[in-house]
């Protein structure tokens, strides 16, 4: 497992000297990733996001733009957005070679764009314009032809969205800008292709797991297709079993101690996981796997978890370890309250 620093001091440095520390530090012979699960989390719960995320919510045509690898990423988008959206977002994305090259010849690389944006939208009314988003991606924040097209949205009254690794070098009013700090494309590219399947699902649809991505199965996930109410929200909540972590599984005589998953299990608890197991999908939920604890030893608090079920051979009964209340049959949980009516429960719990 990497040690690499999380985060480069870039205050005051040129790309030149950034790039020779990073490096001189890199890892080897592991690619550097730069933590992207917690960049994803923090990202997803900044301010900035929940305001693209609104946009992109409120809007049925989106425009997706990139260049280079963000071309692509913007091409996967825009088939994602309108396929996995049940009907309620149409993305395009200018990413054939003929037109982009006739645009350019046309006019030139700076208004390339604009001059996409001016064709695909000649025919909306000023209404429609307003529920049309441009989303673009970039890597430096320097693409003037990025820019430009969103120059040209503001004057044209469209939404406006942008998930980029450096801050755009310059400012467009009521843009939504996501910056991710990123300092490699690879690290940009496969981040921004996350956040993109995050826009889907934070908009309400489904993301479907491989070989789940039939239409007959994405409809299974849209309550307005099936037209139907039912009992359970998903499948899985009739064959997970929630089971917490610690004072349940590990021991946890002294609280949070060092960070570390220091104890023993609790008697028991490889009997317990391996009769659950046979019958159930078992599904441990922590807060040592939220995405806000702080490394300790260099690891997450789910590689920690991880590490000891392993070392107790207990992880070949558990299925999945996460921060999130699991959709389940039942949890098992030491601080849990059964609930029955409000009176008991606030009586229990006036008792401990």
């Amino acid at each position: 497992m990497s040690k690499h620093k999380n985060a480069y001091d870039t205050k005051g440095k040129t790309d030149e000297a950034i790039k020779e520390e990073i490096l001189k530090s890199a890892p080897s012979p592991f690619l550097e990733i730069e933590n992207i699960e917690k960049k994803f989390y923090q990202i997803v719960n900044s301010e900035a996001w929940s305001g693209l995320q609104e946009k992109f919510n409120m809007c049925h045509d989106i425009l997706v733009l990139g260049h280079g690898g963000n071309m692509a990423i913007a091409d996967h988008a825009a088939v994602d957005i309108s396929r996995l959206s049940a009907g309620t977002k149409n993305a395009m994305c200018p990413s054939s070679g003929p037109l982009v090259t006739s645009y350019i010849n046309d006019t030139n690389f700076d208004q390339w764009m604009v001059q996409w944006l001016n064709v695909v939208t000649s025919g909306m009314s000023k209404a429609k314009k307003k529920k049309t988003m441009i989303l673009g991606y970039s890597s430096s924040g320097k693409s003037k032809d990025l820019i430009k097209a969103f120059q040209w949205g503001y004057s044209n009254g469209l939404q406006l969205g942008c998930i980029t690794s450096k801050e755009l070098s310059e400012r467009v009013p009521t843009l939504s800008e996501v910056v991710m700090e990123c300092n490699f494309y690879h690290t940009a590219e496969v981040l921004s292709l996350f956040l993109q399947y995050q826009l889907t699902h934070g908009a309400g649809n489904h993301c479907p797991p491989i070989g789940g991505n039939k239409p007959s199965d994405l409809a299974r996930h849209d309550s307005s297709i099936l037209g139907k109410t039912r009992e359970h929200s998903f499948p899985d909540e009739v064959k997970n079993i929630g089971v917490d972590f610690d004072g349940v599984i590990h021991k946890c005589s002294k609280g949070y101690y060092d960070g570390t998953v220091y104890d023993e299990p609790i008697e028991g608890s490889y009997e317990a996981l391996e009769r659950l197991s046979k019958k159930y999908d078992v599904v441990i939920y922590t807060a040592k796997a939220k995405p806000d604890r702080g490394l300790v030893n260099g690891k997450t608090g789910t590689q920690l978890v991880w590490e000891w079920l392993k070392k107790y051979n207990m992880d070949k009964f558990v299925t999945k370890v996460t921060a999130e209340k699991p959709r389940a049959v039942a949890y098992i949980d030491d601080k849990g309250i059964f609930f029955d009516n409000w009176k008991d429960t606030l009586d229990i719990l006036d008792k401990r």
